[in-house]
């Protein structure tokens, strides 16, 4: 009987090791080989990964197979919109690599053509990538800036009362207030966004000349190479005490609303622009909403890239690995480390925001922003709802002494900008974040023209 038993163990072990020569025998690499998360930030990187023919950082794929002649690529937010595509790809075994190649209509509609080569060291992975049906994937112009009557909210006949007034209409930015109280706080606060529009509709044309949502989820502006100006003098070159009679002209413009056409274009002469590379910032619709969304990692990489010190693919790994784990404290730290490189103002006064504050910011980076998207009367506007806006612009009390800190002693200690400064971030009864509760409506954005 005992000697039964040794042949029937032996007959088992000798049909499982068969199958598993039948089954993995000859196979150039077994399928545990192969399964694993590949990266383009691992050091040394295991993902070579390109999206419309240009290189993609910052990004992981997932791959499993159980025979090493099937098997499912994961695409970790790669296809705009979407948290992770799966692929289904045969293998095809060559001299030293499997590849494989084909075409899939992913859950959202996006159709991926790809192609590429594996190893258990290595993924190859192209990506060509057209997104659904749009009507907004188009390129838009920032509009012209126009004036005429619109209703405000006025102190007249001893009480506020809504009244036309002559008002920006059409700019390079969109504003639109509506059932804002009849008071005081009512009343300033159009004053206020009167200030913010006619600046911002003075700098924005300076820095932005067109936008393309592209088909394959791209977005690509048109950004100045050239010095903004205020005036006839660079802001970089703007001394405060020199330049004073220049810098209260304009205040005074954008104050009182007197900013013209003229102004604009004088600004505009002579400018430089370039297409911003690709693979930085992606688009989706979702029910007539855009969701905008940044790759933090490839912008980070490239902003270093030409600098005196690379940044580290470990600190790059760190990045994507506080995204993924939703580990708000760990971003922060290591974009302090990457400003301390990069010294950038708007990651300065970011990284130097308290916890509660990074943490609204860091919503925005991992899940993405969220605009409304109209047309009207041939333009088209791309704004945030007060809903959207509200966060951040009580935020503002806690950041004014940060940008004054940041500002040249001269600037910071000129009584024109320490009062502008107040107006808009200061937390009285005549600052934005006060008055800002003084409307329900308040859309604020981008005012464009589509280009056909």
């Amino acid at each position: 009987m005992r000697t039964l038993k040794r042949l029937f163990y032996v007959a088992c072990t000798a049909f499982l090791l068969t199958s598993c020569e039948e089954t993995y025998n000859g196979k150039l690499f077994w399928p545990g080989e192969l399964c694993q998360e590949y990266g383009s930030y691992i050091k040394p990187a295991t993902l070579n990964l390109t999206y419309s023919g240009e290189k993609l950082v910052g990004k992981t794929v997932d791959f499993k197979t159980e025979d090493s002649e099937k098997g499912t690529l994961t695409l970790n937010d790669i296809i705009p919109g979407e948290k992770q595509t799966p692929l289904p790809i045969s293998l095809c075994e060559q001299e030293d690599s499997y590849t494989f190649s084909g075409k899939n209509v992913t859950m959202g509609g996006a159709t991926v053509t790809y192609s590429g080569a594996i190893t258990p060291k290595t993924m190859k992975l192209d990506l060509d990538v057209v997104m659904p049906q749009s009507k907004w994937k188009k390129s838009y112009g920032i509009s012209n800036f126009t004036k005429g009557k619109k209703m405000t909210v006025t102190y007249s006949g001893g009480q506020y009362v809504w009244k036309e007034t002559n008002e920006i209409l059409t700019g390079g930015f969109y504003v639109h207030l509506d059932d804002v109280e009849l008071t005081k706080a009512g009343s300033t606060l159009f004053l206020r966004m009167k200030l913010i529009q006619n600046a911002l509709c003075y700098f924005i044309p300076q820095l932005l000349q067109t936008i393309t949502l592209q088909p394959d989820g791209n977005l690509v502006a048109n950004y100045t190479t050239s010095p903004v100006y205020i005036g006839s003098v660079p802001i970089n070159n703007i001394d405060p005490d020199k330049d004073v009679g220049t810098i209260a002209t304009f205040v005074t413009k954008f104050m009182i609303g007197l900013l013209t056409e003229k102004d604009i274009n004088n600004a505009l002469t002579d400018r430089t622009w370039t297409a911003s590379p690709i693979n930085l910032i992606t688009w989706t619709e979702e029910s007539d909403r855009l969701k905008i969304n940044l790759n933090l990692p490839a912008i980070i990489s490239l902003a270093t890239k030409d600098g005196e010190t690379p940044i580290d693919s470990g600190l790059v790994s760190g990045i994507m690995e506080a995204l993924a784990q939703s580990n708000p404290v760990q971003l922060k730290l290591l974009l302090g480390i990457v400003n301390s490189m990069i010294d950038n103002p708007l990651l300065g006064i970011i990284t130097s925001m308290d916890t509660a504050s990074f943490q609204q910011v860091f919503y925005l980076l991992t899940e993405g922003i969220i605009f409304h998207i109209e047309e009207e009367d041939g333009h088209t506007h791309l704004y945030l709802t007060k809903e959207s806006t509200t966060a951040f612009i009580q935020l503002l009390p806690g950041l004014q002494p940060i940008v004054e800190g940041m500002l040249p002693e001269s600037m910071a200690n000129n009584t024109v900008f320490k009062n502008l400064l107040g107006l808009l971030m200061g937390n009285d009864e005549n600052g934005l974040p006060v008055l800002w509760n003084a409307a329900n409506t308040i859309d604020l954005g981008l005012d464009l023209l589509p280009q056909e």
